[in-house]
């Protein structure tokens, strides 16, 4: 996967950020009382989301659709929402999956993958391929100055090429506050493009499964420790994304 280095991240900084992801691989970070599960969905209509407030979450929702082939803009977007125990996060990674050959993730905005996370201080370790992208986002020093509450923790610009239901979903998602790292729990959505949402059962649109990513071993966190590992190995990175504030 492509990473992003935000300027400024010094030798110290990579191996913080490597330590606490091995860390939570290796289940030296748990959770504990101190914080509450949280809910990370995906929400394919935005109106009224913000970073620590939802309008009404769509898990489908019907859009039209011109026919432009692949182009690189932006045609639509949806969110990475948090919902819970929404304590200001200090990390996170949220790794999302869905029909390539339907739409592309865009990698630059409208995607956000500091919505939660403004700067500074903060270090963005999204990584994008075909067919999936893995958000992530971590504080390199204090202070922190995550947003907490029940808002969007990604936004994500959809370049669509094809008709037809894209479901999107989730491989792992992690999230961490500095009362520890949550248990989380993820929620797939589906966006119809010129087509109607899939039928009701029991009065919800039938979805792939929901899962749940809680735990210490969260394979989501390997995105984190492969970025940390890309800086200390001197890989190339991709800098100089725009995030205009």
């Amino acid at each position: 996967m492509k990473r992003i280095r935000i300027p400024g991240l010094d030798f110290a900084s990579a191996l913080l950020v490597l330590a606490i992801a091995v860390l939570a691989l290796a289940g030296g970070i748990r959770t504990s009382d101190a914080q509450g599960a949280i809910t990370m969905g995906l929400d394919t209509e935005t109106t009224g989301n913000t970073a620590s407030t939802l309008g009404p979450t769509q898990r489908c929702y019907q859009v039209p659709w011109s026919g432009t082939p692949f182009d690189g803009i932006s045609d639509r977007t949806i969110d990475v929402y948090v919902t819970g125990d929404t304590q200001a996060p200090i990390v996170y990674d949220a790794w999302v999956t869905y029909d390539k050959n339907k739409v592309h993730v865009l990698q630059t905005s409208p995607t956000d993958p500091l919505i939660k996370m403004p700067p500074p201080g903060v270090v963005d370790l999204s990584g994008y391929q075909e067919g999936q992208a893995s958000f992530a986002a971590m504080y390199s020093s204090t202070p922190y100055n995550g947003i907490a509450g029940s808002g969007t923790l990604v936004r994500i610009g959809l370049d669509i090429g094809a008709s037809g239901v894209v479901a999107f979903g989730f491989a792992k998602g992690a999230y961490r506050s500095e009362a520890g790292l949550h248990a989380v729990t993820t929620v797939s959505g589906q966006l119809a493009i010129n087509t109607p949402c899939p039928a009701a059962v029991g009065g919800i649109a039938e979805l792939p499964n929901v899962s749940d990513s809680s735990g210490p071993n969260n394979l989501a966190l390997i995105g984190l420790a492969a970025g940390a590992l890309a800086v200390l190995t001197g890989c190339t990175w991709y800098a100089g994304r725009r995030w205009g504030r």
